[in-house]
């Protein structure tokens, strides 16, 4: 969820896309309607989270290795996440929350639920629920999913600024080792190709190793992306072909999301001048569809799920020029 330079790629694109695919994903659940038999639905939403932590690794990875200083690194991804998360706390409990919750406001703000649910703002533990918010949906008191991958996105922040401190970086051989290293542990051991068990904690993490590993050696990837991105198709297949789907996926799609974002569209400019909702869009998408279908619940399953994509877009863009945006210009004074 790091955000770069407008300006000469498609990340933009990538990550609003990534964001409605998190909402059309956790439609399914919210409504309790099953998905289509030739789709797998969560496998949409964890694509759409791996295409986070990849873009993620990649720009963050190319900030420090820009300017490997921690302060101003550490100012930064605060910068990036803690404005949007108090935003959507705020969002949560005194609006949706007071709206949707079947409890008297007094007792609703005091319960330790609710206060309880300030401490995201620590970014450290995600607290998705709230006392009595939407009874009557099919998952009742979930306020906010999604909450639940933003302490991962700041453990890989973390963990790639002390491993600038000690030095990793400024050998591009001992950093390539590093996370190489860290792919094989997962793959190795917390792959659900090999347990059977899906462990996230573990995987998305991968996923931002991966991101850095190519931002690490840009200079060598991005030259030959398009060629490295289509030459690793034929080995993921075979990988996906011989039951292996998550080793297929962690080996293509970084290479792939990469390529795609620096390459530019006739849309790329356009939609990057309109600001990037994407963050907005996934902190406000679960809320906004809970909302959609406690308020009108004989509502086609397809019809509310546009609905919750479109009003989560423009809280998306709302958020982003009254929130977002005017946070992230303190950036340029850290760089002066």
């Amino acid at each position: 969820m790091a955000s770069t330079s407008h300006r000469g790629n498609s990340f933009d694109i990538l990550r609003i896309c990534a964001a409605l695919a998190v909402i059309v994903c956790h439609h399914y659940y919210i409504i309790d309607h099953e998905g289509p038999s030739w789709m797998n639905v969560g496998m949409i939403g964890g694509v759409a989270v791996m295409t986070f932590f990849t873009i993620s690794g990649y720009l963050v990875t190319t900030s420090w290795l820009r300017e490997p200083h921690l302060v101003k690194f550490s100012a930064k991804r605060l910068l990036r996440l803690w404005p949007g998360m108090l935003a959507a706390v705020v969002l949560n409990i005194f609006v949706f929350g007071l709206l949707f919750t079947n409890l008297p406001a007094r007792e609703f703000l005091s319960h330790g639920q609710t206060l309880e649910y300030f401490k995201n703002l620590l970014l450290y533990r995600a607290y998705v629920n709230l006392p009595g918010v939407f009874v009557h949906n099919p998952l009742s008191t979930l306020m906010n999913g999604p909450l639940w991958t933003i302490p991962i996105e700041t453990m890989c922040y973390a963990a790639l600024a002390a491993a600038g401190v000690v030095g990793v970086f400024r050998q591009r051989w001992i950093a390539t080792f590093a996370l190489l290293g860290y792919i094989l542990v997962f793959i190795v051991g917390y792959n659900a190709d090999f347990w059977g068990v899906m462990m996230h904690g573990y995987e998305y993490p991968a996923y931002f190793a991966c991101g850095a590993l190519i931002a690490l050696h840009r200079d060598r990837f991005l030259p030959h992306a398009a060629a490295i991105t289509f030459g690793l198709i034929p080995i993921a297949l075979f990988f996906w072909l011989t039951g292996l789907q998550h080793t297929s996926g962690l080996l293509v799609l970084p290479a792939l999301l990469i390529y795609l974002g620096s390459t530019t569209s006739v849309f790329s400019g356009w939609v990057s001048r309109l600001g990037d909702p994407s963050y907005g869009v996934y902190l406000s998408g679960c809320p906004i569809a809970q909302t959609v279908y406690a308020l009108w619940p004989s509502m086609n399953f397809y019809a509310s799920m546009a609905l919750s994509c479109v009003l989560s877009m423009l809280l998306g863009y709302l958020l982003w020029h009254w929130i977002e945006a005017p946070a992230l210009r303190l950036k340029r004074l850290l760089t002066r």
